[in-house]
């Protein structure tokens, strides 16, 4: 079983449909890596950027509360798009907003 767990900012507001009479939520999430230079120690931020999926409950729970900045940290699995593809999708299965007005 394929188990992840990040913590990220959402680059933009979620966007949600309705597939069948069930909500999906779509969002990119970006997490940082620090890497630190060893001969100047110079210290740099590599941004890394999800693509994510949440559905039913969980999607509209995002779309009410969830804005572009907002912290979250989330638990999900990732799958390709399809066996040709190399994108990867995360779909969200436990997820905390992370803020004051949350």
């Amino acid at each position: 079983m394929n188990n992840c767990c990040f913590t990220g900012y959402f680059t933009e507001n979620p966007q949600t449909s309705i597939v069948g009479d069930i909500v999906l939520a779509e969002f990119v999430v970006v997490t940082y890596t620090y890497r630190k230079t060893k001969s100047t120690g110079e210290k740099s931020r590599i941004p890394t950027y999800l693509h994510c999926e949440a559905w039913h409950t969980g999607a509209e729970t995002l779309e009410r509360f969830a804005t572009k900045g907002t912290k979250i940290t989330f638990n999900a699995t990732a799958k390709n798009i399809s066996k040709d593809d190399d994108n990867i999708v995360f779909r969200i299965n436990e997820f905390d907003l992370c803020g004051e007005d949350v």
